[in-house]
């Protein structure tokens, strides 16, 4: 009954964008309301799964992908008795810099995350790795054996036409999305290509004089195309939509790279520097550094923007 009420609250207040508003925003509340918890609940037993008609395929996503048990989320209790310890002794100024994840993540570490509302803690930074796969490979390569529509979760296929070289098949990261939640743009979307797309042209053939030009213009090819621009960033949309993790302030997980931390007085400022990838069996010449993202924490909080 009360999801019910949630559900026509929900609708009533989306009454100035129409029907359609209205119908989304009841569906949604429904779906995280009442679905969502169920299915987390139940796993493959859920009745929603079994309506569904895949869940055999499903059985194995419920079987096999148990996120990061050997890191923070296997470890609650351990966690909430660290964080307790800090919170209670106010020990502030606790950043924790990590690898290991193959990814780049920043956020902050909540005192405890079953409560109804979590505080922030201490700032968790975590660099990907130079030399090693990451960690969106590893996500990619699994649940698209599994299921097509788990892998959705994780990338989407995308063929790119490429005048004078053919077609480059590419798997659009939708990872960060569902990890993080963060709301995209068409160019946050497309960037998110740049790095295997340049990978993908200098293994066709394409001079490494030319790469950053041809990924470039490529990319504005992308950003012009309607499917792209407005389906694609739609889908990104609804998986950020859906992130269950807003303590994680940003994420990325399918770039090789490493980070340089500064500190002061005042702030600890740690530069995420994204490298492309081996052009042949060789680094690159020339552009060694994709992009660099920063994060700040200011002394005495347990906060990180991300520039």
């Amino acid at each position: 009954a009360a999801i019910a009420v949630a559900a026509f609250n929900a609708a009533a207040a989306a009454a100035a964008g129409g029907t359609a508003a209205q119908v989304s925003a009841g569906a949604q509340t429904i779906a995280f309301g009442y679905i969502k918890p169920d299915i987390q609940a139940r796993g493959v037993n859920s009745p929603f799964v079994q309506a569904s008609g895949r869940a055999d395929a499903l059985k194995a996503y419920f079987d096999r992908f148990l996120f990061n048990c050997d890191q923070w989320d296997g470890f609650n209790a351990e966690r909430k008795a660290l964080m307790a310890h800090l919170k209670g002794g106010n020990i502030r100024n606790v950043v924790a810099l990590t690898g290991d994840l193959h990814c780049f993540d920043a956020g902050v570490v909540m005192d405890d995350y079953d409560a109804a509302s979590p505080q922030p803690v201490m700032v968790d930074l975590v660099t990907a790795g130079m030399s090693s796969e990451s960690l969106f490979t590893f996500f990619a390569d699994a649940v698209g054996s599994v299921s097509p529509d788990l892998a959705t979760l994780i990338y989407y296929p995308l063929a790119v036409p490429v005048a004078g070289i053919g077609t480059l098949n590419l798997r659009l990261n939708l990872f960060d999305y569902t990890m993080a939640g963060n709301p995209p743009t068409l160019d946050a979307l497309a960037e998110g290509l740049r790095i295997r797309l340049r990978s993908a042209l200098a293994a066709s053939g394409v001079a490494e004089s030319a790469l950053d030009a041809t990924t470039t213009a490529v990319l504005a090819g992308l950003k012009a195309d309607p499917a792209f621009s407005t389906q694609l960033l739609g889908l990104a949309g609804q998986l950020a939509g859906i992130s269950a993790n807003p303590w994680i302030r940003w994420a990325s997980t399918d770039i090789p790279g490493y980070g340089v931390v500064t500190l002061t007085a005042t702030e600890m400022v740690c530069q995420f520097r994204a490298l492309n990838r081996l052009v042949g069996s060789t680094a690159p010449a020339s552009g060694l550094i994709a992009r660099t993202v920063t994060a700040r924490i200011p002394a005495g909080t347990a906060a990180v923007t991300i520039s």
